[in-house]
């Protein structure tokens, strides 16, 4: 008999930048938070050729959100690299 998800990932934060990706992956594995890293490759239309650029978008234990934060505010990273989705 399969079991039921219980849905506990939530999407925490996105970057495009590969230097902030690898901040908050040394923030979380001090702290000790589990995450997965979900990379999208995203491609825009520019002038004539396409660009592409990876996304990460990091996914953490929903019982884990307040310690994740507070591991990336002690990074002082700047709004504009990371977009939080919590």
């Amino acid at each position: 008999m399969t079991e039921k998800r219980q849905g506990r990932e939530a999407a925490f934060a996105e970057t495009y930048d590969e230097a902030v990706k690898r901040t908050i992956e040394k923030a979380f594995l001090k702290q000790g938070i589990s995450y997965l890293i979900k990379v999208d490759k995203v491609r825009e239309m520019k002038k004539g050729h396409f660009e592409s650029k990876m996304k990460y978008s990091f996914h953490i234990n929903r019982l884990q959100t307040e310690e994740a934060r507070a591991a990336l505010v002690m990074q002082n990273l700047d709004e504009t690299c990371v977009h939080y989705l919590i």
